[in-house]
């Protein structure tokens, strides 16, 4: 096999999939690239876990052929090559790439044994719009938990049912939820991990297929195909959780209450929030003697309506939201409050004061 690419491509491309192999252990297979020379150039990458494939069009393909190339040396040797033309030449198990005087040689490893990726052929696909799948999978990933000893928690549930298509995450001490109508009869619940989430992120923006099987979701545009194992358990159930009705709804602005609260933040993370009619007040909760304490006018009825959060939980809400406005939604002090904005709520757990 031999190769000649533009730096600036392949270094692009080598940026992404070093993401997906294997990074402590270079005697596994998973810490290298497949590389893949046919009509056009494929770049695979994988730790088991998640991977990606990478499509590029613009290398010239001197000798087609198939071979591995450790990925982490492969990037850094890019990095560190001008921006010229360079050559990767694979034969004898050894990976030569030149540039100009600059020679670098890799052991390589046999192709045939890099792990396969799974394929959309044997999955089935998720019709649903991209742009909700991306959204709302930004305005819920902040609350998704991290090491959670009950593994499901770890990700962030995708159900579609017969009304609605929600994307729901937890930490136990918050609830996030985007629920949109539904106009697909197909039902499906599948939890993705956290980290697959954020990578999704960075590698896509609207233009996309999904698709999945029983133990993957893989994800599909032109030049990028992506997959992640899914987590296998039962996601709790989130519908019980979500109240009814309200008893009182307040209208807020976004920025004003941002400002506000961040003037708290200097002294201590946790708020305690008053209501008295027209007047919202947060104040301080710290062991210490330092004090903080602002207001900020509102329309209200309630009286002396005293609560308590953890100010991180209200932020991540509030940046990430599109409008200006958002609701504050209350029932009684002591159980679960809600903020709510469009189709996107988080229901989160008060402080006990």
């Amino acid at each position: 096999m031999k190769l000649k690419f533009t730096k600036s491509i392949i270094e692009n491309n080598l940026a992404i999939a070093i993401n997906f192999i294997e990074k402590k252990d270079n005697s596994q297979i998973t810490s290298h690239l497949l590389i893949i020379a046919e009509e056009h150039l494929s770049i695979k990458a994988t730790d088991k876990e998640f991977g990606v494939e990478l499509k590029d069009k613009s290398t010239e393909i001197i000798k087609k052929g198939k071979a591995t190339i450790n990925g982490k040396k492969f990037y850094e040797i890019i990095k560190a090559l001008n921006d010229d033309f360079i050559y990767l030449e694979i034969e004898n198990n050894i990976a030569t790439i030149t540039q100009n005087s600059s020679i670098y040689k890799l052991p390589v490893f046999d192709a045939n044994e890099f792990p396969e990726l799974p394929t959309v052929e044997d999955s089935k696909e998720i019709v649903m719009d991209p742009f909700i799948f991306m959204d709302g999978f930004k305005k819920i990933l902040p609350v998704i938990d991290t090491n959670n000893p009950k593994y499901e928690l770890n990700g962030a549930l995708l159900n579609i049912n017969n009304e609605t298509i929600d994307l729901v995450s937890t930490d136990t001490k918050r609830l996030a939820i985007v629920s949109t109508k539904n106009n697909n009869s197909k039902q499906i619940e599948l939890i993705i991990p956290k980290k697959a989430i954020a990578e999704i992120r960075k590698l896509f923006i609207n233009d996309f297929k999904l698709f999945f099987d029983e133990i993957n979701l893989i994800i599909k545009s032109e030049n990028i195909k992506f997959f992640t194992k899914l987590i296998n358990g039962k996601f709790p159930n989130y519908q019980r959780i979500i109240p009814n009705s309200y008893k009182t709804i307040i209208k807020l602005n976004k920025s004003e209450f941002i400002k506000k609260i961040k003037q708290i933040t200097v002294i201590s993370n946790e708020v305690k929030f008053t209501i008295n009619n027209s007047i919202l007040e947060f104040n301080s909760i710290s062991e210490e003697t330092f004090e903080a304490k602002t207001t900020m006018n509102i329309e209200s009825s309630l009286e002396n309506f005293i609560f308590a959060a953890n100010s991180r939980f209200i932020l991540d809400f509030l940046s990430v939201i599109d409008n200006e406005i958002f609701e504050l939604c209350l029932n009684e002090a002591n159980i679960p409050f809600t903020l709510k904005e469009g189709d996107f709520q988080t229901i989160i757990m008060p402080l006990s004061i």
